[in-house]
């Protein structure tokens, strides 16, 4: 997934000579006694020196020092009189200071771009980006991966897939990686494509096994991963559940002695965590009795998923016995109260 160049003048120059062997093709005339040409190279070497010349590694430094020299014995060719060719660096000096700027803009435009990005995800913007005041571009965290603490026996790492040409970079995807005590580690690219702008709680609950709600309105639907099944890329390979499948969210939870949907907040609240795959913990009544339940979306089976205290799953029924089970045991402690014996003139 890493495009990332050890040597980007080099990787640059190389774009330079497949283009001139292009043009050698289609003209005849030897290109490096063609003035118009001689000036275009002249000024890609200057835009290399610009570009790279404040930020360049330790392989680049050597790199551009021969661009240098090949640049001055260009200069020499096209403009023998020194006095001429003193006008033509002093012009190419001004030239360099506004395309340092121009790139400065770009890049520092580049990084809030990525920055926005990676806050829609929701990320803290330096886990992509690290040195981000600098407004630099070789400071982007594609080589490592942003982690975090999950629980105490679970943690998500993800590595970023950046592609990027003339100092700017793309977020294309990334891929997770959910590590789990006891368990092999789960791992998935999540691309972006247009639909699947998969947040890295997303990311998360679908390597958990749960499904996630996912696309714009028109192509909203369900994704879930099979994680029993991988393709040759080494993903888990993705079941897609339409409207027409015939999953309702909302129908689902309206048939339940819910709390929260009493209250119109509440209920979007749940229904927003639970399509972003999240369990969430909710309160059964029965009666004047509350019980806490877990429930997630199950669309595979058009339905929902009910854990206990415990997290143990559990049926429907058992979740709504526990309820009235719970209702009961207090209505006979009430009983048994009522039917104590009387000490000083109280039933205790």
């Amino acid at each position: 997934m890493n495009n990332v160049v050890a040597d980007r003048v080099e990787g640059d120059l190389g774009k330079w000579l497949k283009r001139e062997q292009r043009f050698q093709k289609i003209f005849p005339r030897p290109l490096a006694s063609n003035r118009s040409f001689l000036r275009e190279k002249l000024k890609y070497y200057r835009t290399l020196d610009s570009r790279y010349g404040n930020m360049a590694n330790q392989e680049e430094r050597t790199t551009l020092r021969l661009v240098r020299e090949d640049r001055k014995a260009i200069e020499r060719q096209l403009y023998p009189n020194a006095f001429v060719r003193l006008a033509y660096r002093a012009y190419s000096r001004i030239q360099n200071e506004a395309e340092k700027r121009q790139d400065k803009r770009r890049n520092e435009a580049n990084l809030e771009g990525l920055r926005a990005t990676a806050l829609r995800l929701g990320f803290p913007e330096d886990a992509l980006i690290k040195g981000q005041s600098e407004g630099r571009s070789e400071n982007l965290g594609q080589d490592i991966p942003f982690s975090y603490q999950i629980a105490a026996n679970e943690r998500m790492a993800f590595h970023w897939d950046l592609t990027g040409e003339d100092g700017s970079y793309m977020l294309n995807g990334y891929r997770a990686t959910l590590s789990k005590e006891g368990d092999p580690d789960r791992s998935h690219n999540f691309d972006f494509n247009g639909t699947d702008g998969i947040t890295g709680a997303q990311a998360y609950n679908l390597l958990s096994g749960r499904s996630v709600e996912i696309g714009k309105e028109g192509n909203r639907h369900w994704i879930k991963l099979d994680l029993n099944d991988k393709n040759r890329d080494g993903n888990f390979n993705v079941r897609r559940f339409y409207p027409k499948y015939g999953f309702d969210l909302e129908k689902c939870l309206e048939r339940l002695p819910i709390k929260q949907l009493k209250d119109p907040d509440c209920t979007k609240e749940l229904l927003l965590d639970l399509k972003n795959g999240q369990r969430r913990q909710v309160t059964f009544l029965s009666g004047d009795i509350q019980k806490r339940i877990s429930v997630e979306a199950n669309p595979h089976f058009r339905s929902l998923n009910f854990y206990n205290g415990n997290g143990k799953k559990i049926s429907y029924s058992k979740a709504l016995r526990s309820a009235r089970t719970k209702k009961t045991s207090h209505q006979n402690n009430l009983r048994s109260k009522a039917n104590g014996p009387i000490k000083n003139g109280l039933r205790i």
